[in-house]
């Protein structure tokens, strides 16, 4: 039986033969940094602690592994790329630095371009981690945000623009007096 933050994965799809979250995700209780194999981990095998792996490694399920709204192509082992729901409006999607350019090619950049427009009518947000650059996917046009630190807010906002009122995004320090009103 799944524990309250465990997310059973779909029947069919598992991570046999995946690791790629390891190496693309920064886990903070074992000090591994985002775009490094974790030290305990196997490339293409898996966890060599396994049974002892943090509560974050054990409660994380890529969005492939868990939507079935997820294309069979977005299997990380074959996309090079790992879904995360980094919170209930924002979509995250890391790329492997030895693919880059991945996420902008087809079938993948209609997807995101998709959950983009979807994401904009709830004010949410799809970004794209492409090495250590943030490019955050809106549904006219993409955002480069940099480098971020951890504790750098990516914030959703209104803009008058010709057309009317238009959503882009910022980021925002932590202790930015405007927060409250941001999102």
């Amino acid at each position: 039986m799944a524990t309250m933050t465990e997310i059973p994965s779909l029947p069919g799809r598992s991570c046999a033969g995946c690791t790629l979250c390891c190496k693309l995700l920064s886990i903070a209780v074992l000090d591994k940094p985002r775009l490094r194999w974790c030290v305990h981990c196997a490339p293409e095998s898996g966890c060599t602690i396994y049974d002892r792996r943090p509560e974050i490694c054990r409660s994380f399920h890529c969005g492939w592994l868990r939507d079935a709204g997820i294309a069979e192509h977005w299997q990380p082992a074959k996309s090079k790329m790992v879904i995360a729901y980094e919170s209930a409006d924002r979509i995250a999607i890391h790329v492997d630095p030895g693919r880059p350019d991945g996420w902008r090619k087809e079938p993948y950049f209609s997807d995101i371009k998709r959950w983009a427009r979807a994401a904009a009518e709830r004010r949410g947000q799809i970004i794209v981690w492409q090495g250590r650059e943030v490019i955050a996917v809106l549904p006219d046009h993409e955002k480069n945000l940099g480098a971020l630190r951890p504790d750098q807010l990516i914030v959703t906002i209104e803009r008058q623009g010709p057309s009317g009122t238009m959503l882009d995004v910022e980021v925002r320090e932590p202790d930015d007096p405007s927060m409250p009103n941001s999102r």
